[in-house]
């Protein structure tokens, strides 16, 4: 009788080992090439205060998030390509932003301005400082407003 509750938080123990993540903090020269260069080329001014690979364990491909010195933090694929981007309540530079996208928002939220982007499979979010989300599709053509 008493076998059976055992048997099941072993078994819902073991669910929950193999679906974590594992992360750990690694030096930014362990980022892959195009991931540094990305971070140098937009953001100049700023330093890697930390970097932390996380790997699925079914997956088992890496991914780096890099956090920045003035909070901004950066997600990379283990190509280094960039997927995400929180720049908190910090004005994302331009350089970042497809021009098309940055003309939209320039024109339509003449006030506001990016903090965030994120790919999303084609599409691209953007969120401004006033908390709207924009998405955007491969062409950088407006799609919709985000809930």
């Amino acid at each position: 009788m008493k076998s059976k509750p055992i048997f099941f938080s072993v078994l819902l123990s073991s669910v929950f080992l193999f679906n974590c993540e594992k992360e750990e903090v690694v030096s930014e020269t362990d980022l892959p090439t195009p991931a540094k260069e990305f971070i140098a080329l937009h953001f100049t001014n700023q330093t890697i205060a930390n970097v932390v690979k996380e790997k699925d364990i079914l997956e088992k491909k890496p991914t780096y998030e890099v956090t920045l010195g003035n909070g901004t933090s950066l997600d990379f694929d283990q190509q280094g390509s960039v997927t995400e981007i929180d720049g908190k309540q910090t004005k994302l530079p331009d350089s970042i932003i497809p021009a098309k996208i940055a003309q939209y928002v320039h024109t339509t939220y003449a006030n506001d301005y990016i903090v965030g982007w994120e790919k999303e499979g084609e599409n691209q979010d953007i969120e401004l400082n006033t908390q709207v989300e924009l998405r955007f599709d491969k062409n950088n053509d407006f799609v919709s407003i985000q809930d």
